[in-house]
């Protein structure tokens, strides 16, 4: 993932000019604007263009120059008017076509995007630059096939164009070739060694083989050449809590906060990780937080409703699954959460015919399908013995998940039911299987504490 649209037609052909000095004519503004812009000085870069437009209305570059520095800015719409007066201009060029294309496709109008990088290509059929905005835009729609042949095809008329090595390693990496990914990732840091978007690709790739040190290595390198940029932490946060180093996680995410106060995604994944380390109010803090910033993130919403739950709190733990299944009414475990709510709560017969109707209209899984396992348990139709066995007896890669969730299912009907010493029995079954990351290890821990508080 790239963390900004990279305006490349335009910037790059300035980031290393310096500054000319300056007697008032249209050529020093432009000298001075296009310094402007290799230097991130957008407002300048704007104030200066706009001068030249001033003095000579049908400049179709100072449009398109004033239009990259407002798209850096994030004024889309104040760049997409000023391409479309380069255009109107000057209706056969091909930069302004594909710097337009660039703004259309960080607006997600990828489409448009695509129809205007084929003009660009139409005017000039070797711009790299076209070929390349067009791959991205495909990537971005899911034709990767079609991405992957648009990058090679820049990076055959452009053989040294790290971005381009970037972005074909991202469709490749999208595809599945993480290998690839990585080659493509490791050519592009090779041709520009500061290039942090890079270290952050192959970072996501390396994690996806597996290679936890390599990513957070990469992603490290990333955080040191671009420290301000969210992306870096946040990508290191999610290797750091594979690895098991949840302080480390909880730390990148608070550093990304720092950086990006609105970012809710932030929020809800140092929340679950304050969850996971038992810090609490910390959690809920955070899941209110990221509600608060983005009323529709269900997982946020399933987040609090899970440490709720753990909490014995149980009247708001329904409210928040239900605005979970809500948000997302295909959440499986959010439903079954809602059954055992609402069992515990004394109304079984309405929850058993509310999953019961829910199941009816679920897509079915593969045959052995142990969603539909769970469900037939927890309204009836499988008996407790069954459902043990078939949690032993499924796929050996699933088999120590499926006894964690079975067990913790059958302990809390054991339990509705009165009977706590073999629910007890079964929570601590579930808590054996050591699968600390299931939802279900932590509510059997949590039913557990509770059981020996009322004993003592």
């Amino acid at each position: 993932m790239e963390r900004v649209v990279t305006f490349r037609l335009i910037t790059a052909m300035f980031l290393t000019m310096a500054a000319t000095s300056f007697c008032g004519t249209a050529d020093d503004l432009d000298n001075r604007g296009l310094a402007e812009l290799g230097k991130r000085d957008w407002d300048g870069a704007i104030a200066d263009f706009t001068k030249i437009i001033q003095l000579k209305p049908d400049d179709a570059d100072a449009y398109i120059n004033r239009g990259s520095a407002r798209a850096a800015k994030g004024d889309s719409n104040g760049a997409i008017v000023d391409y479309n007066k380069a255009i109107q201009i000057k209706p056969d060029n091909a930069e302004a076509y594909v710097a337009r294309g660039s703004v259309n496709m960080a607006a997600g109008r990828l489409d448009s995007a695509i129809v205007d990088f084929n003009k660009a290509l139409q005017i000039k059929p070797n711009d790299a630059d076209a070929y390349l905005g067009r791959g991205a835009a495909e990537k971005d729609k899911g034709e990767l096939d079609e991405a992957i042949a648009d990058c090679t095809r820049a990076i055959d008329l452009k053989p040294d164009d790290a971005e381009a090595y970037n972005r074909r390693g991202l469709a490749k990496q999208a595809k599945g070739n993480l290998d690839g990914a990585i080659a493509d990732c490791t050519r592009a840091i090779d041709l520009k060694a500061d290039y942090a978007f890079a270290y952050d690709n192959r970072g996501v790739a390396k994690q996806a083989e597996g290679n936890l040190e390599g990513a957070i290595a990469d992603y490290t390198k990333a955080i040191e050449l671009e420290p301000r940029v969210v992306d870096g932490y946040l990508y290191r946060s999610k290797a750091k809590q594979a690895n098991g180093d949840l302080d480390g996680a909880i730390a990148d995410y608070t550093k990304a906060i720092e950086l990006k106060p609105d970012d809710a995604l932030a929020y809800r994944g140092r929340g679950y990780l304050k969850q996971a380390k038992g810090d609490l109010n910390g959690a809920l803090a955070d899941y209110a937080k990221a509600i608060e910033l983005n009323p529709e993130d269900g997982l946020a919403y399933t987040g609090r409703a899970y440490l709720r739950y753990d909490a014995q709190d149980f009247t708001r733990a329904l409210v928040d699954f239900r605005k979970a299944i809500e948000l997302n009414a295909t959440d499986d475990y959010a439903h079954f959460r809602v059954w055992l709510l609402r069992a515990r709560l004394g109304e079984a017969e309405a929850a058993t015919a509310e999953l019961q109707t829910y199941l009816a209209g679920r897509v079915p899984g593969k045959a052995d399908d142990w969603i539909a396992k769970i469900g037939r348990f927890l309204t009836g139709r499988m008996a407790e013995a069954d459902f043990l066995a078939a949690a032993g007896n499924g796929d050996q890669k699933m088999r120590s998940g499926h006894l964690c969730e079975a067990y913790f299912y059958a302990g809390s009907k054991r339990l509705f039911a009165g009977d706590k010493a073999m629910a007890a029995d079964y929570f601590q079954e579930s808590i054996a299987t050591d699968k600390r990351n299931y939802t279900e290890y932590a509510s059997a821990a949590a039913e557990l504490k509770f059981l020996k508080a009322q004993k003592n």
